[in-house]
């Protein structure tokens, strides 16, 4: 049964090798369905970069999101001690009632 709230989504990735200042590659969990207008949501973005620089992962929380500008959340910026666009990495978000991972 699945429990109103919760939910997995994981994907393999495998980031393009080149110039992609402007470029952001994500995905997202949201529960604007179930609480449209006042959302919670979870992203997992890979933000472009320039030659001979490392990738940035950059993780987003926002909880109550209404759209009014009035979000609370945190984002986080990791650099990667890897290089992912050597081979596909698998990425995923667990989110359920009492835990995110």
């Amino acid at each position: 049964t699945r429990v109103p709230g919760s939910g997995y989504f994981g994907a393999s990735i495998k980031l393009q090798p080149s110039y992609t200042a402007g470029v952001i590659t994500a995905f997202y969990l949201s529960n604007n369905e179930a609480h449209p207008g006042f959302q919670d949501e979870v992203d997992i973005e890979f933000l472009g970069t320039t030659f001979g620089k490392p990738y940035t992962l950059q993780t987003n929380v926002y909880i109550r999101g209404s759209g009014d500008g009035r979000i609370i959340g945190k984002d986080m910026k990791f650099h990667l001690w890897f290089d992912p666009t050597k081979n596909f990495h698998h990425y995923a978000i667990l989110w359920s009632p009492k835990e995110l991972m």
